[in-house]
Formats: structure tokens, sequence, C-alpha cells
């Protein structure tokens, strides 16, 4: 199913399976209850032997981002480029708070596109080197906007294991630094003559201009130094998901940033010194780097390689590619992640580049709210003025069967002569799993006869084999504001699928509470067996009695369902820590050193009552060690590491993280020597439990343990320093736990998950999951299993069953 609002119009598609000698009355059932609601529903039957095209391979995504209006002419022109690379579009977002007219910054625009096999980045972005075919940025920079492209891992904004590297003049400093130097001493920075085609000789041209000048100047600068506006903002955000950031400069004025590195905190600064004799410039670059050019991709490889970060998630902003031959540019983009051009005579604000890399408006707006109070640019973008002429508002849905590369054109070639006399106030597209595809567009026609282009365009689409209906006109009068209020995200999942009745149940009780759904996405890739809804509470319902609700349904149901705010710091989260015993692995270490002992009955008895709560941790603990007195530690450990069980998912879940670049721990009040084994097995950083104490002369338990003990309140403790260590706030923290133990952790973190968890913990916490895999945990980060590469094959199709699509329209 997929579902995305135009404007104040619901497009709601979905795809069913159902048995032959069911079809006709479920038909008769729908459409009675659209009749009756008032909604337009249209069915199209694909052919039953028909194999839809696997999506997933090969994909990328591209997001426009302009201070102008997002137009149908612009909208062909990417089409345009896409048709001639062989792409076709899966997907198109442009979310209410991603347009100009509601975040007061810029339009914005994000495609999903599946390319061809072999297609690289670099030829979409600047074209084959043939120039058969125009680049995706050559058409965005006529239109007035600007370009990023990435390959597709179904999240919308950088990870953890990223590093963003910036240049430093007209990037994170409005003006050249060196420029600022020259003027400083008196000197004309426009007077140096150079021939452009040889690297850096401007700047060495520039540089000589100093020659005798006192290096104090370079201080004078720094005194006054402004920052582009927008700065703070990006790079504060960059650093809170965990990012590494870095400053890669040729202008050889280290101190200077050296100034910009410890002001925004960055990581690294890699830049050319200049030669200095008695205090005064020699007007020449210092060292090896004087006479060779400045080689940016091996630093960058450099870089990432010692942070231990895929050349895909290294993140360029500036102008990198400045200065390079083709082939080295096309390499450039080959190798590393997204390039995000920037440089402020053109833009006057920073904050662009979070719209490029995947931040929505209401993103940046909360980051905006934060201690970094730098605005935007004061410059007014063209196309921001109010239209003199008339508009008229139009709505229509534009549908078809099947997906092609240049479907876009087809729809958009009768307007796009027009240019900026119409313009698309919102522009949806959702892919069907039956190979079709459902665009909503919202249309703005500024000329006379406005009717005239809108039948035009109908009649071109019926033409071309599309099915189009137009919109009823009470959606376009809505306060789009009210999506973006009282924003939650719901997470529901059953294994091995959602059943009907819990679907059924959940959308009883957003329906009885006047909850409104925003959007609908699928994480689990087989299956239906977790879905996420983006919803809205009136302001009469608060989140804490909705929960209430969801649990109930939860228990009746045999789901896990969960509700969070739809917030920033959601994607800001970058420390997990994990209890061991019964939730990182199915035994408790205890009781399995107790069976070996042989005194299992009663070390198990002293457990179950410990984490139910009954007895106080310490005395527990000391009791339970007591017993095991006199046994060989090494052979007792060597046999419970050996048979360890790890709970289903575990394995997925940490090395997923890792790679998403999440800190992880197992804090265990179970025993050290097991925990390092988990913490081996699973790749954790960190594992922290108890010691027990072992004779040094005959290696036997003494039946004490040694070091402080890991108790409910040193679990929230460590917790705590771990995030200190780390660089990250508690809220940024998730933990997972089972047991009585754990309740202080599970409460001090910022996600807090009782893990298939003893009665008295589910009680006290907010988020519980009871399936027994513990990767589910990756669905409540907001992370779908596409977006971690583990994708498994599709379901074999049910011969006895065909599949209708739906359609409905509020």
């Amino acid at each position: 199913m997929a579902q995305f609002l135009l404007g104040g119009g619901l497009m709601f598609t979905f795809v069913l399976k159902v048995a032959d000698q069911s079809s006709i009355g479920l038909m008769k059932s729908l459409t009675s209850c659209a009749r009756e609601q008032g909604l337009q529903l249209n069915f199209h039957f694909p052919d039953a032997g028909e194999v839809p095209e696997a999506e997933g391979g090969n994909e990328a995504v591209i997001s426009v981002v302009s201070a102008s209006m997002i137009t149908p002419a612009l909208m062909f022109d990417i089409d345009k480029v896409l048709w001639g690379h062989g792409c076709v579009v899966l997907e198109i977002e442009h979310r209410s708070d991603n347009m100009k007219e509601h975040n007061n910054e810029y339009n914005k625009v994000q495609i999903r596109v599946r390319c061809p096999a072999g297609l690289r980045l670099a030829t979409l972005i600047m074209g084959p080197a043939s120039g058969e075919v125009e680049g995706l940025q050559k058409v965005a920079w006529e239109h007035g906007g600007e370009v990023t492209a990435r390959w597709w891992d179904a999240m919308n904004r950088p990870n953890g294991k990223s590093l963003v590297v910036f240049g430093l003049s007209n990037v994170l400093c409005p003006d050249d630094v060196l420029d600022l130097v020259l003027q400083e001493a008196g000197v004309d920075p426009a007077s140096p003559k150079s021939e452009p085609c040889q690297p850096g000789a401007v700047e060495s041209a520039k540089l000589a201009l100093l020659k005798g000048k006192s290096t104090q100047l370079v201080r004078k600068v720094i005194d006054r130094l402004p920052f582009t506006p927008g700065a703070k903002v990006v790079c504060s955000a960059m650093k809170r998901l965990g990012c590494r950031l870095a400053i890669l400069t040729n202008t050889g004025m280290r101190e200077i940033a050296e100034h910009v590195k410890s002001q925004l905190g960055f990581d690294y600064v890699i830049c050319r010194d200049v030669e200095v004799e008695e205090g005064c410039f020699t007007g020449r670059y210092l060292g090896e780097l004087s006479d060779v050019k400045f080689r940016k991709a091996d630093l960058l490889k450099l870089m990432a390689e010692r942070e231990g970060v895929d050349y895909r998630n290294v993140i360029t902003v500036g102008e990198p590619l400045k200065g390079l031959k083709a082939a080295n540019a096309r390499l450039m983009l080959e190798t590393f992640g997204p390039n995000v051009f920037f440089n402020s005579t053109k833009m006057p604000d920073l904050t662009i580049v979070l719209y490029l890399l995947g931040f929505s408006g209401s993103d940046v707006r909360a980051l905006r709210k934060r201690r970094w109070d730098d605005g935007p640019g004061t410059q007014e973008p063209s196309g921001s003025a109010v239209p003199s002429t008339p508009a008229k508002r139009f709505m229509v849905q534009v549908s078809a069967q099947t997906r092609s590369a240049g479907q876009l054109q087809r729809i958009f070639h009768p307007l796009a002569p027009l240019r900026n006399d119409v313009q698309l106030s919102t522009v949806r597209q959702c892919s069907l799993q039956d190979g079709g595809m459902c665009l909503g567009l919202d249309l703005t026609v500024l000329k006379d006869h406005p009717d005239a282009v809108v039948k035009e365009l109908v009649y071109t689409c019926q033409k071309e084999g599309f099915a189009i209906m137009d919109v009823n006109d009470s959606a376009k009068d809505f306060n789009w504001q009210l999506r973006y209020q009282n924003r939650y995200v719901v997470t529901l999942v059953q294994k091995p699928n959602i059943s009907s009745t819990s679907l059924s149940e959940v959308m009883n009780v957003f329906g009885s509470k006047s909850i409104n759904i925003i959007k609908i996405e699928r994480l689990s890739s087989r299956d239906i067996a977790s879905l996420q809804f983006t919803v809205s509470l009136p302001d009469s319902l608060s989140s804490d009695e909705f929960s209430k609700h969801l649990v109930d349904l939860s228990k009746r149901q045999g789901a896990d369902i969960a509700i969070q705010r739809d917030d920033l710091e959601r994607w800001m989260r970058r420390l997990v820590v994990f209890d061991m015993d019964s939730t990182l692995i199915q035994q408790e270490v205890i009781d399995e050193l107790a069976k070996l002992a042989g005194v299992e009955s009663q070390v198990k008895e002293i457990t179950e009552a410990a984490m139910r709560g009954e007895l106080d941790f310490f005395g527990s603990l000391k009791s339970r060690v007591a017993l095991l007195k006199g046994h060989n530690a090494e052979e007792l450990f060597a046999k419970v590491k050996a048979n360890l069980i790890f709970t289903p998912g575990a394995k997925k879940l940490c090395t997923c993280l890792k790679r998403l670049g999440f800190k992880t721990a197992v804090i265990s009040g179970g025993f050290l020597p097991v925990a390092q084994e988990v913490q081996k097995y699973l790749g954790l950083d960190y594992a922290f439990a108890n010691t027990m104490e072992v004779d040094e002369t005959t290696g036997l338990l003494t039946g004490k343990t040694s070091g402080p003990v890991v108790t409910p309140q040193r679990k929230r403790q460590l917790l705590a320093t771990i995030a200190n260590v780390e660089g990250c706030e508690i809220q940024q923290t998730i933990a997972v736990g089972d047991g009585a133990n754990d309740i202080p952790m599970l409460h001090a973190a910022g996600l807090g998950i009782a893990f298939c968890a003893k009665p008295k913990v589910q009680e006290v916490s907010r988020f519980r999951i009871n399936q027994m895999d513990l990767s589910t945990v990756l669905f409540l980060i907001g992370i779908s299993d596409p977006a971690l590469h583990l994708r498994v094959p599709e379901s074999d199709r049910v011969p006895a069953a065909f599949k209708t699509g739906v359609c409905l329209l509020l």
C-alpha cells in the first residue's frame, strides 16, 4: 500500500491478492464503501501472468532544491536527462514543509529512480563524455536550482558513519580568505595576472603580493572573520549526527583555517602552509606542496580510511571539482559520495546543504531553534515575487499500469513550453508493487484561459494512455500546518505478518480518536511484517493517552506497537546499549554456570526472584556467586562461552548498527568473560559486567566478586558515561533490556526498549518488543530492511490469486 497527500487531498493506493471467487464480492463492497464515504474509486487489473519488476537494485536518489518555484518545465527537463540515460522514475516526494511558501527558504523535490546497469552517477550529474545528453547539474542551473545525486539506501539523511569535507573560502566563510588578508595589507586582490589553465596559479600570484608583509595581518582578519549564514547550523547538525568534519583548502592561510576549525567544531584541517621569515611572508608556499598540485582525491581517501568510512559516505561541500579536468572530476564523483556544490557568491545561505543532503524544512526549522542563532541570508532569490496575473489552481491525479522511462516528459509535454506560467505547488509520485504508478499534481496556472491549459494536459495524458482524474475542489482549501503539528510515528510490527484484524484495529483507533494519517510506509522487505504510520494527533489527545490505547490493542492482537514523536531527535541517536542475559543471548549466564556446578535449582530460584524485583540485586548476586565457590573458573566459563545461544536478529542488528555509525555496548549484571565473548562475536564497542574473584594459586572461584558491581544504578551511570565519552547527549541513546535491573537504564535513555521483558518491566516501559527477533529494534529506530541492504527474495506468487490495484481520492 502507498499513501501521499496532495494539498488537502489524499491519494491512497493499495494492491490486493484475493482468490478468484472472491474478487467480484470484494469489488462490490469497496465500491459501496467508497460511495458512502464520498470517495473516488478506480480499479485496474494487471495481467495474471505479469511479474512485477523487482526494485532495490541500482537505484539513485536525486534532490533538486531551488529558491524559485518548481515548474513542469523543470520536471520535463530533468526527466529528459533521466530518459536519455534509460532511468525510470519510481517515486517523487514534495513535502509541504519543503515548499518555500511554508519554510521561507527553498523548494525541494526528491526523486528516486531506477538506473540501468552500468550507469554511473558522474554521468547522470555531468552528462556523458560524448555530450549527447545533458547532465542534471546543467539542467538544475538553467532553472536556478541545485542538485545532488546519490545511490539509494532507503535513508533520507547521511548516517553517522560519514565524513563531510567543506571548502573554506566562499563556503564556510563568505569571502576568499586570501583576498581578505590582501585587503588588510592594502593590496587589490584582483591585481595579479596569471594563466587560468595553470592549477593554483592565481593563488600563487596573490600570495606573491604579500611578500614582506607582516603575518600580524592574519590575526586582524581573524578578529573580524564572518561565517557564511547557516554555517553553524549545518556543522552542528552534522556533528550531532556523529559525522566527522574536515576543512580542505588550498589557500595557504592555515591560521585562519585552524580558527574556523575551533569555532565550528571540525575534526581535521588540511591546508597548505605559507613560508614565513622573521614574522613576514616570503610570498611562497612552504614545503613539498609548494610546487605540486593539491591532490584532493588522495587526501579524501586518507581521511576516509583513517576514520573507517566507506568512500561513498564521503560528502564534499563547496567546489572540489573546480580546476579539475573532466576525467578527474568524473573520477571524484564516481569514487566518493554526493558532491554538494556551494559558492557564497551565488547562494547566501549554507543551509541549502541540509536540504540537498535529505533534511526537510521541519528539520531545518528545528535546528534553527537551538542555540545556533544565525539565520538565512538576506538576499532575495529570484522567483519569489507575488504573481501579478490572476492564478487558478488545479489538482489532478495521473496513473498508469506500468512505469517506463520518459513518462514525466509525456505528461508534462503540453506544460513545459509555458515555463514559469505554470507552477507546481505540489508534485508527488508513488510506485505500486504490481509495476504501476500514481502521480499527483497541484498546479497553479498564471496566464489567461487557465482551463484551456489543463484541458490540453488532460487530452495529452489520455492520448498517451494514462488514466487521469480531477480532485475534489474542497481539497484545495486546507491549512498545511495542521499536518505538521503534533506529528508522531506509530510503528506496527507483527511476525510473520501483520494480521488484517490488527491492522483494522489500528485504523479504528485512528478514526475514533480523530487522528489524521499523513503517510504510510512499509519497513519490512518480506511480507508485511512492519508498517510505519506518520500521524497528526488532535490537540485534545495527549500522546500518553494515545499510547495507552495502543498498548491495550497490542496485548489483544499479539503485535508490537510503539509511538514516538516525529522530530529530528529520532535521527540523531548514536549509541545503543544492551543488557546481555535474555537480551543479546537467550540464557541467564549465572544459571548456566550453576548448571555446570551442580547448584542449578538454588541459583535459579534466587535469579527469578531478583529479575521479578522481589530481591535486592546486590544481595541476590552475592548469594548466587557464593554457591559457585571452589569450582575452576576457566573451565566453567569456557563451557558457557562454547554453548552461547544468541537471540535471533542480534547479529544482524549489531552489524547494521555498526555500518550506520552507531556505537554499541553491552552492560550486564552477568559476568565479564561472557560479556567479552558476546562483545567479540557481535562487534560491540564496549563491554561492562561483574568480575568473579579467582584464587591466583588454584584458579578456583572464591565465591566473591571483585571490583564494582553492575547494579541497576550503575547500569544507568555507565550509559551516561559512555554517552559522554562518545560526545553525545543522553537523549541520543537507546537502551534495550528485559529485567528489573534494567529499568533505570531504560528510563534514562532517549529510547528505552523492553525486549521480551518481565511483566514488571513491561508495565513501566513506554516501548516494548515481544517478537522474539532483536532486529525488530531497527524498525523502532526508523530503519527499514532495504535501508540495510538485507533484502530477501520475494515470496513465490500464488497461482490461484490475482492482483487488483485500487486508488482512493479524498
